[in-house]
């Protein structure tokens, strides 16, 4: 009778720590809560887009970057150094006051995050690089709200994160959530400045 008790006492507690860690994992990604949907461009379709823009003599480049902590901001500037592009930064309206909460939540329902500023000549650029780092294993809400303020028909988008921990393809989903119809190639997390010039080469970008 003991024994039978002590069995069901220690089977209680593997179940429940079990459930705690399983409890954790979701929550560390909340993007499992909602319905992703990819619609973007096939493969074919986005190489038709990236073909028919880099055989222009002069691309329009515009590099987009969301950063809370300042690494993205600096990555984006070498970008945009690198590749003659012009620089935007994606700026929440309200901001954090809590951050690692409100991330989670935003992720978690599919919140979109009003942002302070907008891209006023958004028809002259024919490629769009949107950096950001990754939050909770997905791309954080502002870079959702700002692939969705635009009409990025015929347009190249080239998404990079920067993050010592997670690969840019755990972000995907929840990016490519707010993408109907766009060509967007080449993603990559950004870890050096070398890699950065080798990713860019192979984008097609000529060095500046």
């Amino acid at each position: 009778m003991r024994r039978k008790k002590l069995m069901i006492i220690v089977i209680s507690i593997a179940v429940a720590a079990v459930l705690a860690f399983g409890g954790y994992n979701v929550y560390r990604r909340p993007a499992v809560f909602r319905s992703l949907s990819d619609n973007s461009l096939s493969k074919g379709q986005t190489e038709a887009v990236r073909s028919e823009i880099f055989a222009k003599r002069d691309v329009k480049v515009l590099a987009a970057y969301f950063s809370y902590s300042g690494t993205t901001k600096k990555a984006d500037e070498s970008i945009s150094e690198k590749t003659g592009g012009d620089l935007f930064e994606i700026t929440p309206l309200n901001g954090y006051s809590n951050v690692y909460t409100q991330s989670n939540r935003e992720i978690r329902r599919g919140e979109r995050s009003a942002l302070a500023d907008t891209v006023e000549n958004m028809d002259e650029y024919d490629v769009v690089l949107v950096g950001y780092h990754v939050w909770w294993h997905a791309a954080p809400a502002p870079i959702n709200t700002f692939l969705e303020s635009y009409d990025f028909s015929g347009k190249l988008i080239i998404p990079f994160c920067t993050s010592g921990g997670s690969d840019i393809a755990e972000t995907m989903p929840t990016f490519l959530d707010s993408c109907d119809g766009l060509a967007v190639y080449g993603e990559k997390r950004i870890l050096s400045s070398d890699e950065t010039d080798r990713w860019l080469s192979d984008l097609g970008f000529a060095a500046q």
